[in-house]
């Protein structure tokens, strides 16, 4: 038999093949991200914004915003769910050559119907002012409901009202209605404004019921004057007066009232309203024109202010008093706190040298708060802008 060969088992390793790195294509898919135009529809019995929701007394609420009730004052118009009103009742609103009397009981219907035609759910509330004071009908804003509209025409009713036989001093803060709340200025000056001194011949006239709106974070003001006011101030003393000027201006002023006090005698008498004059000063310059700069006390340097620094002291207690505003969600963009600030100068036909600076004066601040500016001239003015 043939030998058998030697068979030895050998194991053969198979090479691994290394795995095969698969390409993977990802398709980006392609977004359109043109929102379509969603209109909402149209909610109706709500007449005037949503700045009420919380309530009456809500000065520091913001409105929710969905719409901004428009407001026309006597042609200025505006939009806010906030708006607070400001009128003069001094003197100066009362002048024969702005139709006197008769003319403010126009301005004050007019108001009347202007916070009547208010939607109950905007927020307001109205200031009455003169040199030295300044009062508001409620202590913060309140809804326009029925009920507080009614308080406005009982305030107003009294206010300079024509009677029978009312004397030569029946006008201003004073012959308002009952109630109302009194406001301090002291408070109210920021920036280069301060707070006026009793001896220092100069209040804030009508920026106190601006700011005041200011730091009750109104949308929309208007402020109705009839002039700028005496607006300044002085760390100056006053120079001497000497006795012969001193006695002579006291004489003056003693005949300027018994010629006051004979013309209104001869009005009253024709039942007409009587003729209106401030103080000793405008007195003096009625019936003695001529005399008043040569006879008048001396005064230090003033300064007074410009309408830059009193829009920027708005601007400045309106941040002050600006409420804390709640986080939003990412899909509300943080809202711009805007505000008008707007003028309606109550001025005689004839324009003086005086009355185009305070009509600068006015431009020129009502434009530096957002607002706009307008003067009327005359009794047949103020009635053309009712109609």
């Amino acid at each position: 038999m043939p030998p058998k060969k030697l068979q030895v088992p050998v194991k053969i390793q198979k090479k691994q093949r290394k795995p095969k790195m698969r390409q993977r294509i990802v398709v980006k898919q392609k977004v359109n991200r043109n929102m379509p135009d969603i209109k909402m529809p149209e909610i109706s019995g709500i007449k005037g914004g949503l700045g009420a929701a919380g309530g009456s007394g809500l000065g520091g609420a913001g409105g929710i915003g969905f719409s901004m009730p428009e407001i026309k004052v006597f042609g200025i118009r505006s939009k806010g769910e906030k708006v607070f009103i400001a009128l003069d009742a001094d003197a100066a609103m009362l002048k024969d050559e702005l139709g006197g009397l008769r003319a403010y009981t126009i301005i004050k219907d007019e108001l009347t119907k202007i916070f009547k035609s208010l939607g109950p759910t905007t927020l307001f509330n109205l200031a009455v002012f003169d040199q030295g004071t300044t009062k508001t009908l409620f202590p913060r804003m309140v809804p326009a409901t029925r009920e507080n509209v009614a308080q406005v025409e009982v305030w107003l009713d009294p206010l300079n009202k024509v009677t029978k036989g009312m004397g030569d001093k029946s006008y201003g803060v004073k012959t308002l209605g009952k109630s109302g709340v009194l406001i301090k200025s002291n408070g109210l000056a920021a920036g280069k404004i301060r707070a006026p001194k009793r001896d220092a011949s100069s209040s804030l006239n009508w920026y106190t019921p601006a700011a005041f709106a200011m730091k009750e974070q109104a949308d929309t003001v208007f402020i109705l004057t009839g002039w700028w006011g005496i607006l300044r101030y002085t760390d100056k003393e006053f120079p001497e007066w000497t006795e012969a000027n001193r006695n002579r201006w006291s004489q003056r002023v003693k005949e300027g009232k018994e010629k006051l006090a004979a013309e209104n005698k001869a009005r009253r008498a024709k039942n007409e309203p009587p003729k209106v004059i401030r103080d000793d000063h405008f007195l003096i310059r009625a019936y003695f024109p001529n005399q008043y700069h040569s006879i008048r006390r001396p005064e230090p340097p003033w300064y007074s202010y410009t309408p830059r620094d009193l829009a920027e002291g708005l601007k400045l207690v309106r941040k002050e008093n600006a409420p804390e505003r709640s986080l939003k969600s990412g899909l509300s963009k943080k809202k711009k706190d805007s505000f008008s600030v707007n003028v309606i100068y109550f001025t005689q036909k004839n324009e003086t040298a005086r009355q185009a600076r305070q009509i600068a004066g006015f431009t020129e601040l009502a434009r530096r708060s957002n607002g706009k500016f307008s003067s009327i001239a005359g009794l047949e003015a103020i009635q053309n802008s009712v109609r």
